[in-house]
């Protein structure tokens, strides 16, 4: 009977929005610490990072982690955009964080999406597939704003950019248990979408659900909406990114590339005092 009486609610909302609409969401986001407090005590004998400075960059990360992003939408593309501002240096410490810039066009009729990416100095499309499959519908409910939004869970295997037969020497599995477990759990997430504005749409390249999605929880992350504007005087208007179209997957291999180029930097060089550490997204 719930599952009925949101489809019939789907049903109204579609029915109550116009044939073209538009709209803007803002999201906040933080980062969710335990699972990083949890690496950051198995590894305080391990060779990369001391326990002082694990507990320093889990402060700085979730810190660096609250940020605003913009999804502005019409009914069959969306443009979803960070807030820019000047970063904050990390008091008492030796850290520096910086974030990358996020522009991500996703066009929904096609089910893909284009983000820009800069490498050496070049602007990047990237083009990947919109996470909109193997949603759960749930019957939990609850209000978000004034918004009625339902639940509904994915699981996915995490992406793993060192393949075990890749992994050179003790000091290389090292570097990689930090940054990832050696057998990584599969990631659970959970959006609360609202029938009330029926577009399959949310942050990121999350969407495919009966309704926008307020809020979201990824493995290290919960993305909020704080505010939406529906249909706002002056129309929106999205407009594809033009530029050099790269594949997901030639992206994954040049993020491995670049894990691999820091870690023989480090093995060369040695354990420097300054960390460097870029969160993209």
């Amino acid at each position: 009977m719930k599952r009925f009486f949101i489809l019939f609610a789907l049903s109204l909302s579609v029915t109550a929005f116009s044939q073209e609409f538009s709209g803007k969401a803002t999201y906040q986001t933080k980062m969710i610490v335990k699972d990083f407090e949890e690496k950051s005590k198995a590894n305080k004998d391990g060779l990369i990072l001391g326990a002082e400075l694990m507990e320093q960059l889990g402060d700085a990360m979730k810190k660096a982690s609250e940020r605003t992003f913009f999804l502005e939408f019409t009914k069959n593309e969306s443009l979803y955009t960070s807030e820019e501002k000047l970063e904050q240096p990390v008091g008492g410490s030796n850290i520096s964080i910086t974030h990358s810039p996020v522009k991500l066009y996703k066009n929904l009729k096609e089910n893909y999406s284009f983000s820009e990416n800069e490498e050496l100095g070049k602007i990047h499309l990237i083009k990947d597939t919109l996470h909109t499959s193997g949603w759960e519908l749930l019957t939990e409910s609850k209000q978000i704003g004034n918004y009625t939004a339902y639940k509904a869970t994915k699981t996915v295997k995490p992406k793993n950019y060192f393949p075990d037969d890749e992994k050179e020497d003790e000091a290389s599995e090292n570097f990689l248990s930090m940054m990832d477990q050696k057998e990584p759990k599969d990631i659970i997430y959970t959006a609360w979408y609202t029938p009330e504005i029926p577009i399959p749409n949310g942050p990121e390249k999350f969407g495919g659900l009966p309704g926008l999605i307020l809020e979201l929880h990824t493995d290290n992350m919960v993305y909020l909406c704080s505010e939406i504007v529906l249909n706002p005087k002056k129309p929106i208007s999205i407009k594809a990114p033009k530029g050099k179209v790269i594949s997901q997957e030639e992206h994954d291999k040049n993020i491995r590339k670049m894990y691999e180029n820091i870690r023989r930097n480090q093995q060369r060089q040695g354990k420097g005092n300054q960390q460097f550490i870029i969160i993209g997204g």
